[in-house]
């Protein structure tokens, strides 16, 4: 989702963008609390997420992330800081560049034998400067400082679970409809996500979410995890409008997880990402 005055890159992390952000309901790493703050209370250690990839593999469109969730005391939660940079240049010269900061909390509401009930939210900074005009040579070189813009954004999260094998999923993502611009100010996109998740047995997670933007179409997505040897996860997705497959794996050693994965598009190039984090 793209405003004229903020991208919303979807999928931030590798294993988000080969599941084609299908798992809303369910993840267990640095990337939950970028999918759903609710979820981070899933994540048994504390870890640490780094990702970086350019978007349809495109040298000016670098993207990258860090992430960690740290354990709170007993009965407090999880927490959450994230940290998000995008930028677009041409020949050496940054055109724009955009922040984003995000501390997200999540806590237990209920939980019982075979039942829980888990509520987050993520607090997020978000800046954008706006770089130079071009000037009279074309090139930046001459140009005049267009000046910077920043608002606060609050997303909310919710996620139920049965028998640790079903899940349920939902994250309102701008709920108090930041703006941002120089002049007239722009809504950022509120986005809804709701998403369902089942484990038959342990090896294999199926996902299936829905996005929902104000003024934009609904989009559907699904996703599979399959471990197909220890220590080895293939990961695959789909998605709707546009129509696009994703595809990686997840390769754990020790506390390491390495994860990979390309993301195809119907006009633009392949985007490869790859993202590392360490649980400790």
């Amino acid at each position: 989702v793209c405003s004229s005055d903020l991208t919303d890159t979807p999928y931030k992390s590798a294993a988000m963008g080969a599941l084609m952000g299908s798992n809303i309901a369910y993840s267990a790493d640095g990337s939950s609390l970028l999918l759903n703050p609710a979820s981070i209370g899933n994540v048994e250690d504390g870890t640490v997420l780094a990702s970086t990839q350019r978007i349809y593999n495109q040298s000016y469109l670098p993207h990258s992330i860090l992430a960690t969730v740290l354990d709170l005391p007993s009965g407090v939660g999880k927490l959450g800081l994230s940290f998000e940079s995008m930028s677009v240049s041409y020949q050496d010269r940054t055109l724009s560049g955009e922040t984003a900061l995000g501390l997200s909390h999540a806590f237990n509401l209920r939980e019982d034998r075979i039942s829980s009930l888990n509520m987050g939210y993520t607090l997020k900074y978000l800046s954008i400067d706006y770089g130079q005009s071009a000037g009279a040579t074309g090139d930046g070189s001459d140009g005049i400082d267009l000046g910077q813009s920043q608002t606060l954004g609050l997303d909310l999260g919710l996620q139920a679970s049965l028998e640790g094998r079903h899940w349920m999923g939902v994250f309102v993502k701008n709920i108090n409809q930041p703006q941002l611009g120089k002049g007239n100010l722009v809504d950022l996109p509120r986005t809804v996500n709701i998403g369902l998740a089942y484990s038959p047995y342990d090896l294999v997670w199926t996902n299936f979410s829905l996005h929902r933007a104000v003024g934009y179409d609904t989009q559907y997505s699904a996703g599979l995890e399959y471990e197909l040897l220890p220590g080895f996860v293939l990961l695959s997705g789909v998605h709707s409008n546009p129509n696009r497959l994703g595809m990686g794996f997840r390769l754990r050693v020790k506390s390491l997880n390495i994860d990979y994965g390309l993301l195809t598009h119907p006009v633009f190039s392949l985007t490869h990402q790859v993202s590392m984090g360490i649980n400790f």
